[in-house]
């Protein structure tokens, strides 16, 4: 069973990613989707202590040259944190999520994708003559989770709003 999570305010700047209990980092994408499908989606994006970008299933692979960091917030900054944890083995029927240690239940869809967006150092050239900026990819941070209730109706509420 690997533990995988997301601590984080729902800015980029303020968000921690933990593999096991240890922070990464490195890390340069995050993707989890989930449903009651059977949909199980569930990669990362890192550079590795050797410089290289990996791409890899979190609950299938090893992660390889991983780069583990010292705890980024105090505990008292944490308190202002939201904590996702998923604990999987790859298996959506052996997959639990909880919110700041409460289980989270009736989820019929868990959507994450955080992003860092990073300059492109290759822009130069000629529009590096006539000052042209950099290209860059965007930055994105998107964390929902739909609930079913009882009467059957659904909603989707932001992670870490």
């Amino acid at each position: 069973m690997i533990t995988f999570g997301i601590e984080s305010n729902g800015r980029l700047e303020n968000t921690a990613i933990y593999y096991n209990g240890e922070q990464l980092g490195g890390v340069r994408e995050v993707f989890l989707n989930m449903d009651e499908n059977g949909t199980f989606d569930a990669i990362i994006t890192y550079e590795g202590k050797d410089k290289k970008l990996y791409t890899k299933a979190i609950f299938e692979d090893y992660l390889e040259n991983v780069k583990v960091r010292p705890p980024s917030f105090t505990e008292e900054e944490a308190s202002r944190l939201k904590l996702l944890l998923v604990d999987s083995d790859g298996d959506i029927n052996n997959t639990s999520l909880t919110l700041n240690n409460e289980s989270l239940d009736g989820v019929t869809e868990l959507f994450l994708h955080i992003k860092s967006g990073k300059t492109d150092e290759r822009a130069g050239g000629v529009r590096g003559l006539f000052g042209g900026e950099k290209q860059a990819d965007p930055t994105t941070f998107r964390a929902e989770v739909t609930f079913r209730y009882d009467n059957g109706s659904t909603e989707t509420e932001r992670i870490f709003a």
